[in-house]
């Protein structure tokens, strides 16, 4: 299959084909962030615990410390991706059921499946040879290997990828809750902008629409438990019709970035409940990518855009890497407690940042590498090279 017909919603690209850069710098910079954030908070005393916080410190502690926010980003982006793409296809009455879901089902689990044998893989090499660390001896053993927060109908409910919204993450790797909230924002797009796009009446349209949340928010414990997450994303598919659609002056886009600067500030003077700073982000970063010419902006473009090929990887490994790697350091001689900042602990949280990364490269050539691959089979295509920049 030639690049040209590659499905809409599996492209990162602009109308005219170009690359988007931008995009790669959100979507690496956003998995960045939860990578600092969660490394940090296997090390390091929290910032209360610091008397005297340099203006080093300081900055350390807020960089580390906006990795939810980082997670609103990737939500604006996948909207931007997946959900502009469903609407565009809808629209144009070009929407094919069986590619779009074997496209975002090889996306997923290409990756999510090796992800998953990878955390309960660690967790038990930890469990059997690092049990007596701080990073494995804290949660109590149950039978068949599980630890605590382990049982055959989470590892159930984690397979079908609804994590986070009706049920728990995984034992060892809590990031996983947000993969099950964009996998069932893959399932309900095509469901509620049909609706939306239909001919039939306004309200019959409202009705069906009002049931839909309802029935969703009610297996999710609660409208603000996953709504927020939901607004961000569809902000972020109107922002792929703007970008298409009309030519916003620069000062829009540089609007939305400053909104981002805004919630990551206000996220760390806790003056907002969480859902509000994630509103601030993620809309805000929709507002900024519903921009042209901000999209098409980006240092560092050929380092960025390879860091952003793995940042999938990246985020659903990070934690089990990291967790395993800290187990590993506290066995070698690393204190049982965490830290305040020091050389020594900077040293150690560069360490575990970087093998995380090593690893999430290594994961990718064997996993998200293959996604194309994996889509075709499904589809039962011959296996072509796409120049089309990965999906999200």
């Amino acid at each position: 299959m030639s690049a040209a017909s590659q499905p809409v919603f599996n492209s990162a690209a602009s109308p005219s084909g170009a690359h988007w850069p931008f995009l790669d710098l959100l979507r690496l910079g956003a998995a960045l962030l939860v990578l600092f954030g969660h490394t940090r908070g296997l090390l390091f005393v929290s910032f209360q615990d610091i008397p005297q916080a340099g203006l080093g410190t300081k900055a350390f502690y807020f960089l580390t410390g906006i990795h939810r926010e980082g997670v609103a980003i990737f939500f604006a982006v996948s909207g931007f991706l997946v959900g502009g793409g469903v609407w565009r296809s809808l629209q144009r009455k070009r929407f094919d059921a069986k590619t779009y879901f074997a496209s975002r089902f090889a996306r997923i689990y290409i990756v999510l499946l090796p992800a998953l044998a990878l955390t309960f893989l660690l967790d038990w090499i930890g469990r059997s040879t690092l049990i007596e660390t701080r990073f494995f001896g804290e949660r109590p053993l149950m039978p068949m290997g599980l630890t605590s927060d382990w049982t055959w109908g989470q590892l159930a409910c984690n397979v079908a990828a609804v994590q986070g919204i009706f049920c728990r993450p995984l034992g060892l790797n809590p990031p996983l809750w947000s993969l099950g909230y964009e996998w069932v924002f893959y399932l309900l797009a095509p469901i509620l902008f049909g609706l939306c796009l239909a001919t039939f009446p306004k309200v019959l349209k409202l009705c069906a629409v009002a049931l839909l949340f309802l029935g969703i928010s009610t297996l999710a414990g609660g409208f603000l438990s996953w709504m927020p997450w939901f607004l961000i994303w569809v902000a972020g598919t109107l922002a792929a019709q703007v970008v298409r659609e009309r030519h916003l002056p620069l000062i829009v886009g540089l609007i939305g970035l400053a909104a981002v600067v805004c919630g990551f500030v206000v996220s760390r003077l806790q003056i907002l409940p969480p859902y509000g700073t994630d509103l601030m982000v993620g809309l805000g970063t929709a507002l900024a990518i519903a921009n042209g010419r901000l999209l098409s902006w980006c240092p560092l473009a050929g380092p960025v855009r390879i860091g952003a090929d793995f940042s999938y990887s990246l985020y659903l490994i990070h934690v089990p890497v990291t967790v395993f790697l800290g187990g590993l350091l506290e066995w070698y001689g690393w204190p049982s407690l965490l830290v305040p900042p020091s050389a020594s602990a900077y040293a150690a949280f560069a360490g575990l940042v970087l093998g995380a990364i090593v690893a999430a490269f290594a994961f990718a050539l064997l996993t998200e590498r293959r996604t194309e691959a994996v889509r075709d089979l499904l589809l039962g295509r011959r296996a072509t090279t796409s120049v089309l920049p990965k999906p999200i």
